[in-house]
């Protein structure tokens, strides 16, 4: 089997596509990061006014909040960055599991005795490769099964002549039918 035959992605391709996850997950970072920055910031940046002791006063009431704005702070930013994570990598598994499901399903139409059919992916499907390597597959077992069913019929139309015509034809045919068939053992 010949990689090339099946129709490999190009590198270009997948580089570009890790490209763009990549990118995707740096800018939900940034953003989850920069609104951490922007709330901490809006919080800690209020001036202290008053003198020495309104400072004091501030500065020790300050402390008892801020476990509880560092906590939210942090919970805000691990839903954000979470989340976004999360839904980059349901679009990323939709795009690889997807196509496996609908490769099983294909193949067990084909064992349900459904024509053998090619297998074709949506726009921006993963496993390019499997459905080439599926697809040469399928190619190549229509162009064995048409080599069987010649061998067949012209085994079957020689045995309209003489018995031991057919005989020998017969035997020749499943001879060659049985070398036809030893790739697939």
């Amino acid at each position: 089997m010949n990689p090339t035959r099946w129709g490999k992605t190009s590198p270009a391709r997948s580089v570009s596509f890790w490209g763009r996850f990549l990118l995707f997950w740096l800018v939900i970072s940034g953003l989850g990061t920069l609104s951490l920055f922007l709330f901490l910031f809006r919080f800690f940046s209020s001036p202290l006014t008053g003198g020495y002791g309104a400072s004091f006063y501030a500065l020790r009431h300050l402390a008892e909040i801020l476990p509880s704005v560092v906590a939210l702070s942090m919970l805000a930013y691990v839903l954000l960055v979470g989340g976004g994570a999360a839904l980059l990598c349901i679009a990323l598994i939709h795009r690889i599991a997807g196509p496996i499901f609908r490769l099983e399903r294909a193949l067990e139409n084909c064992l349900d005795g459904e024509p053998v059919k090619p297998f074709f992916l949506r726009h921006g499907d993963l496993v390019q490769e499997l459905a080439s390597a599926f697809n040469g597959f399928v190619g190549r077992l229509r162009e064995d099964r048409q080599r069987w069913t010649s061998v067949m019929e012209n085994a079957d139309r020689l045995c309209l002549q003489e018995r031991e015509t057919c005989r020998v034809e017969m035997e020749r045919a499943l001879a060659e039918l049985d070398t036809l068939l030893s790739r697939y053992r």
